[in-house]
């Protein structure tokens, strides 16, 4: 009996610590490029770049996704679907750094937000490449897949 209880509890142990959530790999990530159903995924190398530069040029405005200075706009793939143009794909939220319009889409706002077109009043945005502004925003929609419960939850998560 105490040989089948061993064995029994070893086999509990291996459970136990066999027992982690499943993890998709970088890779599995599905991305949207644009409105016709193009899509990529990223390495590693990409998500880890794109945080970079997130982190260094949008998140003091856009920590966690959320947006600051206008709580009812935020970066989840719910509210940036909503915007016109669509911004829910990275070939829109690269249009949309490049010459960013309000929600509706009818009036340009790159003096009150960064920008390339107003790249002389926002000083980081001189030297970001078009590739810079990819990865950003596939960082951005990357995030939206993997934590969306929080990505774009604003001050109740950060």
């Amino acid at each position: 009996a105490s040989l089948r209880f061993l064995a029994g509890e070893a086999l509990s142990a291996v459970l136990l610590v066999g027992a982690t959530p499943a993890r998709a790999d970088v890779e599995d990530v599905v991305i949207a490029v644009d409105d016709k159903g193009k899509t990529t995924s990223l390495t590693k190398e990409q998500v880890i770049r794109g945080k970079r530069l997130f982190n260094a040029s949008c998140s003091s405005c856009h920590v966690g996704g959320g947006t600051r200075t206008n709580q009812n706009v935020g970066l989840s793939t719910e509210e940036l679907a909503g915007a016109q143009p669509n911004r829910a794909t990275i070939e829109g939220l690269v249009d949309y750094m490049n010459s960013p319009t309000t929600y509706d889409g009818l009036k340009d706002i790159s003096e009150v937000h960064p920008s390339i077109k107003a790249a002389d009043i926002w000083p980081k945005m001189r030297s970001m490449k078009q590739q810079d502004l990819y990865d950003m925003s596939a960082y951005i929609l990357y995030m939206n897949q993997t934590i969306p419960e929080k990505w774009g939850g604003g001050k109740q998560y950060y």
